[in-house]
């Protein structure tokens, strides 16, 4: 992956229509930098059949000729079930021929709204099994903050590529609900992720971020996976 240049500007959004909300339509919205107009050749979108909360429609820091640089912002709000929460799903759809290759998540904001505390915190490319058409970059070291143990697994991605990212607590303090502490930043300007994508995807092309809190066992956490490749091929068999 080529240097990715930063970009540092803010913008506040306050209009309720920039949010991806319960029960709403999972309308797609192009990657396009605010500033200069310039189009990544990537949209987003949320999954709505699997609803685990609120999502703002990721900021654009800017698009370089390898990478489209971006801000996601999360609220999980739904309660755990048997120690799981309940995942958020952004699907990622290639929308030109000249699209970057990379997506970066400069910074992320997670929010706990679930009433539990968080003691896992784990995403999963949902990229299919034959031929995976993206892979998040091993050599990118994201932000453990709360979370402080970080590791990729599951080197089934593109390139060989690893498929998952996984932060697990490991003194005890975990990720509160209680307001004030209830923030979690898995991408923040000293520990970005990135995600490197197949250049022969074809237009209109898509793969899924998975997001979800856990407090289960590590071999639980593989199954998760799994079904993170399984759910995105079935809904496509479906479509």
């Amino acid at each position: 992956m080529g240097k990715v240049k930063k970009f540092m500007c803010l913008i506040v959004v306050t209009s309720v229509g920039f949010v991806y909300t319960h029960g709403a339509e999972g309308a797609s919205i192009g990657l396009v930098d605010q500033i200069t107009g310039e189009d990544s050749g990537w949209a987003v979108s949320m999954r709505t059949d699997i609803d685990g909360g609120e999502v703002m429609v990721p900021y654009v820091y800017g698009v370089t000729d390898d990478a489209v640089i971006i801000e996601l912002d999360k609220t999980f709000d739904r309660p755990f079930e048997s120690g799981f929460g309940i995942p958020i799903i952004l699907e990622f759809t290639k929308t030109s021929k000249d699209a970057t290759q990379n997506i970066v998540i400069r910074d992320e904001y997670v929010k706990n709204q679930t009433g539990s505390t968080w003691v896992d915190y784990h995403m999963f490319l949902m990229v299919g099994l034959s031929s995976p058409n993206a892979g998040f970059d091993p050599a990118y070291v994201p932000h453990g903050d709360q979370l402080e143990s970080v590791y990729y697994s599951a080197n089934y991605g593109y390139n060989g590529f690893p498929i998952q990212l996984n932060f697990v607590d490991t003194d005890g303090s975990g990720v509160s609900s209680l307001l004030g502490d209830n923030i979690f930043q898995p991408g923040y300007v000293s520990g970005q992720i990135a995600i490197v994508t197949n250049p022969a995807m074809g237009v209109g092309a898509s793969f899924g971020l998975k997001e979800v809190p856990t407090i289960p066992e590590p071999a639980t956490i593989a199954l998760l996976g799994i079904g993170a490749v399984i759910t995105l091929n079935r809904r496509r068999r479906s479509a």
